[in-house]
């Protein structure tokens, strides 16, 4: 009798020991992924809190104003995932994107000519859920540049960006205002923004001449 109930004992002894194994290594199981989420989450928080905040429109001058050829078109490259094409149907867009940082100041830069557009490298690519800010001029020394028009656009409006792997994205207009340059540095953070959650696209419109900009505001669909 009584060896069976050391046995009864014994089994019960480990039973109780795998099970305190298990949930020891269950605990560490979830220490580990908490961990390597958390870890993961911070140098998100990092890159995010090093971007450079656009506080001001650059002037215009240097620009080239030749109109962009079929073959620089067709042979324009840019890394797989940054956007490489801008179409907008309402405004007859359709122009290649290059990309660009900002200056010292806190300018944002442009393109070398007013017929394409830049974006800013320090915001997020095409289909990776962040805020995306692309400028470009509607009017130079009299020339009109690929953003002419931007003012007519209306919510609802679809604006197409193609990446360099060819992906398409689009984004449906939400807001268009226009600001005196002077508060470039209260409106202009705000482009780096997502809105409503949502991947959202900004466009930057400077004209040579006016002391203000216009801001374009869509959100991916």
């Amino acid at each position: 009798m009584a060896l069976k109930i050391n046995r009864t004992i014994t089994k019960v002894t480990r039973i109780v020991g795998w099970g305190l194994v298990i949930i020891t290594l269950v605990c560490f199981a979830k220490v580990y992924f908490w961990e390597k989420t958390y870890y993961k989450e911070q140098t998100v928080m990092a890159r995010a809190k090093s971007q450079s905040v656009i506080t001001k429109i650059p002037n215009l001058a240097g620009l080239r104003t030749t109109a962009l050829s079929d073959a620089e078109y067709k042979q324009f490259q840019v890394e797989s995932k940054a956007p490489k094409y801008i179409k907008i149907e309402r405004t007859k867009l359709d122009t290649i994107v290059c990309g660009k940082n900002l200056s010292s100041d806190g300018a944002i830069q442009l393109a070398d000519s007013i017929n394409e557009a830049a974006w800013y490298t320090g915001t997020s690519n095409p289909g990776d859920g962040g805020a995306i800010v692309i400028s470009g001029v509607s009017s130079y020394n009299g020339f009109e540049g690929a953003f002419r028009g931007l003012d007519t656009l209306e919510k609802g409006d679809k604006i197409k960006l193609i990446s360099g792997d060819n992906n398409e994205y689009d984004y449906e207009v939400v807001s268009i205002s226009i600001t005196s340059n002077k508060d470039a540095n209260k409106v202009l953070p705000t482009a780096q923004q997502r809105q409503d959650g949502k991947e959202t696209l900004s466009l930057i419109s400077i004209s040579s001449g006016e002391n203000s900009f216009v801001l374009v505001r869509a959100t991916k669909q």
